[in-house]
This record gives C-alpha cells, structure tokens and sequence, in this order.
C-alpha cells in the first residue's frame, strides 16, 4: 500500500466527495477535491496513479462507483488512465438476511458477528481469511501481493481492503494474515555487531563507505545501506524484516533539492512505519562541504532542476543547524553538491575518533 494512503486521508476525501449534491462528480470536481486533501503530491504519472489508488480504495468502501474499465468515462491521454467521472453511493442496500452473524467463526474473527451491515464480497473475503487462520495458512509469512491473490484473487485487492473498516484496529490486520512488508529490497552489509545504521543515496559512495568502515578498528556504525536515490522510500519498510533490531539510522545524500526532499520523505515513512527517526550524517556532510572547497566549488556544481522555496524550507528541516546555512545559500543559487565529493580520505576524517 502506498503510503499516502492512511485511513485519516482516506476519510477526509470520502467526506468531501459525499459532500456533494450531485449522484455524478467530474473530473474538475475530483481533481479539485483530490487537490486539497494531497497539497503536496508529485505531478505527472505519480499524480495519476496516487488519484487512480484513492479512487479504488474509496470504491473499496462501497460509497463511490468507478466508470466500467472499458468505457468512455476514462482520460486516457496519459498512463495511468483515470476516470473522467465517478458515481456516488448515497445509501448501501441492506442485506435481506445477516448469516453473518450466525456463523462460528475463528475466535480472532468474532468481532464479525457484531457488524452491522457486510456486503456478500466482504462475508466472502471474511470466510476466506476464517478459512485460512482455522488451517493455519498465515503462519508463515509471505508477500502481500501473493497472500492478496490467495484471498481474493488480485494481486493488488488486499492492500485496498486494508484501508476499510475491517482492518480497524482490533480487527483485521496485514500481521495477522502473515503478509510481509510490500518493501522493495535493501542493499546493505554489516560492518560491526550491533544495530547502528549509515544509509548512501548512491551506489559510489555506498562502496566507498563500505570498504572504510571494514578497514576502522573503532567504527561508528554497524550496518552500511544504499539508498538507491527515491528508492529508499519504498525499501523502508525492509528494514523491519532484518535478522537484528536497527537502532538508529542516519541518512546521506546529495545536497540538493531532490536528495534533501528524499531524506524528509524518507523521516516521514519511518515515523508511519515505527522505525527510528533518521538522522542527518553531520560528520558527513560537513565533509562534503570541505571536499566541495577542495575541488574549487565551495559554492557547489551549477544544477537545472528547482522546487518551491516552500518544499525547500521543509526539506532543509533534515540537516542540523550548523549544516543547513551554508546548504540554503548553495541551493538558492541554484548549485549543488554531489555525494560524490565522498572518496575514502574524506570518510576517514569525517569517523575518525
């Protein structure tokens, strides 16, 4: 599931459609509602597919209907298509009968039998899940996409479910169904017993770090990771699946807008997923301003790309007081620095004790 999928966004955007007085929105109206609730999502595919997702997992709640796949309500000049309109879902048909809640069902579905309201899709999924916690089929775990298609048989079904209510807490959950975390792989080695981390955005860096905490006697971290540039965000959640508990991670980066935009996104999905906050690498970014000097740019390598000064103070959140001046100025003027800058000598100075 993606991550700006979270029931708290869910709902507000559920609320906003059904605040309508029309049974039919149009695409002016769901982009316009879709603006206000995600104020700071990406453009382009992104933005299409984080529409598309929403759209699903609030048709998984039953209160809205998507157009038929194959029908005309569709944009389709990009991919992802998405619909051109949608039809509201004022009141859910009462089931003529609840064989719900006669049902025996497994001790850690019995709060089932005090629903409400199920539709037959839902009774159906349920039974399936009863099903497999009576035989035992969550207790080893497996990827979320196989265990959607053992219940439901769509790779991507289960992950829009877990925004209803059934996975309410106390309910159901992606644990109790033995899903793994939908977490791309980390890259990553050890380089001392315990649980300290060091994350690199790019692949040099990662080897030079890796071999220079090899060579240390006296090393401060523990486990060396590589990032992957936007990557990381997606493979957080892998940490989590680690043989040893990681009890800190500090991050490194390019100094520029997109490498300081993935080290905040990156805190943000740490803190949702429960993992330690990230850190910025100071020791190490201070070296990179050195190295910068010594290349002849203090200033850093002019760069194309710019964001919103907005997203820029926010992103510069990441990085420690001290660091932060000299970065702002940098990127203001439009210039970078490049975690390349990073070659062994400046990884020893920057650990050395």
């Amino acid at each position: 599931m993606r991550e700006e999928l979270d029931h708290q966004r869910l709902d507000k955007f559920e609320r906003l459609l059904q605040a309508n007085s029309t049974a039919r929105l149009h695409g002016q109206v769901l982009w316009h509602a879709f603006a206000q609730i995600f104020p700071h999502r990406a453009t382009g595919p992104a933005e299409r597919r984080l529409l598309l997702d929403t759209l699903r997992a609030i048709e998984g709640r039953g209160s809205i209907r998507l157009p038929p796949a194959r029908g005309r309500r569709w944009d389709r000049s990009m991919d992802p298509a998405v619909p051109t309109s949608i039809d509201l879902i004022r009141e859910q048909p009462k089931p003529p009968s609840s064989p719900w809640r006669a049902f025996p069902w497994h001790t850690q579905l019995q709060w089932v039998a005090q629903c409400r309201t199920l539709s037959g899709k839902q009774v159906a999924f349920l039974r399936r899940v009863h099903d497999g916690l009576v035989h035992g089929s969550f207790r080893e775990s497996a990827p979320l996409k196989y265990r959607s298609l053992q219940l439901t048989g769509d790779e991507k079904r289960l992950a829009l479910l877990a925004t209803t209510s059934m996975f309410a807490d106390g309910q159901l959950s992606l644990e109790k169904l033995g899903c793994l975390p939908d977490a791309l792989p980390l890259a990553w080695e050890a380089v001392g017993e315990g649980g300290r981390m060091v994350v690199f955005e790019n692949a040099g860096p990662f080897a030079v770090a890796r071999r220079v905490l090899g060579e240390l006697t006296i090393t401060p971290y523990d486990l060396v990771a590589y990032g992957g540039g936007r990557s990381f965000l997606a493979a957080l959640g892998y940490i989590k699946t680690l043989e040893r508990r990681v009890s800190s991670i500090h991050y490194v980066g390019d100094i520029d807008d997109a490498g300081l935009d993935i080290a905040w996104n990156a805190r943000r999905c740490a803190a949702q997923l429960g993992l330690p906050t990230i850190q910025p690498a100071t020791e190490v970014h201070r070296q990179m301003l050195v190295a910068a000097q010594a290349f002849g740019h203090p200033d850093g390598w002019p760069v194309d790309e710019r964001v919103s000064r907005r997203d820029r103070r926010r992103a510069l959140e990441i990085l420690d007081a001290e660091i932060q001046v000299r970065a702002e100025r940098i990127l203001q003027a439009g210039r970078r620095i490049p975690e390349e800058v990073l070659g062994p000598n400046e990884l020893r100075v920057a650990w050395a004790p």
